[in-house]
């Protein structure tokens, strides 16, 4: 049998929810739910994402995330394994924390996208969890409403722009949410095709451009990622870049080029630190990620220095 339809192109806009295995809770304690917002910063950042609203409940979790570079599928696996390995260290247990794939609704953002912010940050008013939003810690409406800052991954531009100016956006994102505080508010009941939510003509078109594109086993009728850089392309851009040969970044001599070819494959080749491992030469995975921290810490101090990798980055794509 087929697996669940899951599709990816640049700019698409998903509700995403990932389940406990067998409804199990998957955050036992706030530390486990603040581990959660580590590791899904770590994620917006690493994969790229915009993400615009989430709600930890008990057993599961929401995201509303755009997916500029077609990547939903590797972040999420990156997101769920990491926390999944994090959770049974913490709690020495043993076996699968969730259960499953995760789930991912498309969602048409000039119909859909509001509604579909106001459902995710209600999920704990509805669950009787809170009376109202702003009294929960874990979701993005606190951040998303103006009661305190937001993270730096977490975007909330978009609703400056569908609400107004800087001084009265917030006021109206509460006043819009407040309007099915006390209503059931059933949005995926118009879910169509158990992934797509939005009007008929976006689904039509939505399904013309999935049926052009190849067919593969697992996945009928669906392309789902655009082929990433290699670790080959990796090389020969920071080579390119930094005018020194392709030997000495793999065999030592690198200095700051090797740090770059391993946060650029890390970062924009989504890499596993294994295969950026085997094209330096090292034996240790944990030396790939001291170099790309080391990387970020540099393009940070060095404002040229990261200029220079932003143009390495627009090579690759």
């Amino acid at each position: 049998m087929a697996r669940a339809l899951r599709i990816e192109y640049p700019g698409a806009v998903y509700h995403i929810t990932s389940r406990g295995n067998e409804k199990r809770d998957i955050f036992v304690d706030d530390a486990d739910r603040q581990k959660f917002l580590d590791f899904l910063g770590e994620a917006v950042i690493r994969f790229g994402w915009i993400l615009s609203a989430y709600t930890l409940m008990t057993n599961h979790f929401h995201l509303v995330v755009a997916t500029p570079t077609p990547n939903v599928s590797r972040g999420m696996q990156w997101l769920n394994g990491t926390y999944a390995a994090w959770f049974n260290r913490q709690h020495e247990r043993s076996g699968h924390l969730l259960g499953g794939r995760f789930h991912a609704f498309l969602v048409e953002k000039e119909t859909y996208y509001l509604e579909l912010l106001r459902y995710v940050v209600l999920n704990p008013v509805r669950a009787k969890m809170v009376e109202r939003p702003e009294q929960y810690r874990w979701s993005s409406y606190r951040a998303m409403a103006g009661y305190e800052a937001p993270p730096a991954w977490l975007n909330v531009s978009d609703l400056a722009e569908f609400f107004g100016a800087a001084e009265v956006w917030t006021e109206n994102f509460r006043a819009y949410v407040e309007e099915k505080l006390t209503s059931e508010e059933r949005l995926f009941d118009r879910v169509q095709r158990q992934i797509y939510l939005g009007t008929e003509g976006w689904i039509a078109s939505m399904r013309k451009t999935i049926e052009s594109k190849p067919r593969s086993d697992a996945h009928p009728r669906v392309q789902r990622e655009v082929g990433r850089s290699s670790m080959k392309d990796v090389v020969g851009v920071v080579a390119t870049g930094l005018r020194v040969t392709r030997s000495a970044l793999r065999e030592g001599r690198g200095g700051i080029g090797r740090m770059l070819v391993a946060w650029l494959g890390w970062r924009e080749g989504l890499h596993r630190l294994r295969a950026i491992a085997e094209t330096l030469g090292l034996r240790s995975l944990g030396r790939v990620s001291d170099l790309v921290r080391a990387a970020t810490a540099a393009m940070r101090d060095d404002r040229m220095l990261a200029e220079r990798c932003m143009a390495m980055r627009e090579s690759l794509s």
